[in-house]
């Protein structure tokens, strides 16, 4: 019998997932939205055939439990020459715990639930599938694959903020995050372009949520967001690095308590918040030149990317090359375009004519100083990989 390696992404009303044979190839893919609603399944097979849909009503009882056990079952009943054999888990924060991903046990599980403090958004709920595919399937190997391993590479300055130093010894310092995505974009060097692979790279990680990494010989030196997803450029709806004294205003003059601070943050700025049209890039590029708004976010945006990208080559003694990825960046030439127009100074030269091709990954001109590539990012093959080896 074949067989085939889970990987789960569980938010707070999402579960996505994706299947690989032990070839590495993906056989099927898709997700459950709106769990707290009404959720609704829908996958799709490798050539993006829709091969299964499901709706539950809104009166319904429905959580995690609910749609991962129709998920089990749905796959056992779809892919009946296969064997599930092994279960990778992406999981947010691995605090200074975990510097690679780890098959998990009951140790595991207690460490993964000591870092809920530090992200109480996302922690939980990659837990709560975790430990329901353990009493599912309580002999079959699952793997923890953290977002913020790939970063523990980073040292010193690179990790601190300038607070009390027993809050950093507590665990208040920089974390990074998006790493799985890092990892796999590192090891496409490593693997299509490994003549360059070793130089200065900056990779920018840029979609609803965006942060930018710097990386030599493989490994983060450098890292835009820190403890938590907030800081760095702003994203669809978080509005990156700010004056904190902002959230002071806020309080002192607005009333603003703790749970208006975090919406605020997390939820009513970034490009939405700026545009007062949308959070969706692709909404915001479609009405660029029409819209006041989207034009004011996007152009901030891609000020924001490119002075990041600055910044991270002191950490990086110079710059060899730039790496666009995740859903803007590598699918969104005109953003590409007007982060790198911002960057001559530096040395990047694109080739507009290459920027604009689907599927051309080095889009940089022969005489540019700095490497410019656009490569689709895929986390969930990260995960298979790693899953596979620790199964």
């Amino acid at each position: 019998m074949k067989e085939i390696i889970l990987v789960i992404n569980a938010g707070s009303s999402s579960l996505k997932f994706k299947i690989f044979d032990k070839q590495d190839q993906a056989i099927a893919s898709g997700q459950v939205e709106g769990i707290d609603i009404a959720p609704s399944f829908k996958a799709k097979n490798a050539n993006g055939e829709v091969i299964g849909e499901h709706k539950w009503s809104e009166g319904d009882a429905h959580n995690h439990s609910l749609v991962l056990d129709y998920l089990i079952k749905w796959i056992m009943e779809t892919f009946k020459e296969y064997k599930l054999v092994s279960c990778g888990h992406r999981v947010l924060h691995g605090g200074t715990i975990f510097n690679r991903s780890v098959r998990v046990d009951d140790k595991i599980i207690a460490d993964i639930e000591s870092l809920i403090p530090l992200a109480p958004l996302h922690q939980p709920h990659n837990l709560r599938v975790i430990k329901l595919m353990r009493t599912m399937f309580p002999d079959m190997a699952q793997v923890a694959v953290f977002d913020t391993a790939f970063h523990q590479t980073m040292e010193g300055n690179a990790t601190m903020y300038a607070i009390p130093y027993s809050l950093y010894k507590e665990g208040v310092r920089r974390y990074g995050m998006h790493g799985t995505n890092y990892a796999y974009i590192a090891k496409k060097l490593k693997d299509s372009y490994p003549e360059v692979a070793s130089k200065r790279f900056v990779i920018a990680h840029i979609g609803s949520g965006a942060s930018l990494c710097a990386i030599k010989d493989g490994k983060c030196v450098m890292t835009s967001m820190g403890m938590t997803a907030l800081e760095g450029v702003p994203m669809g709806t978080r509005p990156g690095s700010i004056d904190p004294g902002i959230l002071l205003y806020l309080m002192e003059s607005k009333g603003y308590g703790l749970d208006d601070i975090r919406d605020f943050l997390y939820y009513k700025s970034g490009v939405g918040g700026l545009s007062e049209f949308s959070s969706n890039f692709y909404t915001l590029e479609v009405n660029y030149e029409q819209n006041e708004g989207a034009k004011r976010a996007l152009d901030f945006m891609a000020f924001r990317v490119a002075e990041e990208i600055a910044k991270l080559t002191v950490s990086l003694g110079g710059i060899d090359g730039i790496i666009f990825t995740a859903g803007v960046g590598e699918n969104s030439a005109f953003f590409r375009s007007q982060v790198c127009k911002q960057l001559v100074y530096l040395g990047v030269n694109i080739d507009e004519d290459k920027n604009s091709m689907r599927g051309v990954e080095k889009i940089s001109k022969d005489d540019s100083k700095v490497m410019v590539f656009a490569i689709p990012t895929n986390e969930e093959l990260m995960i298979a990989y790693d899953t596979k080896a620790l199964s």
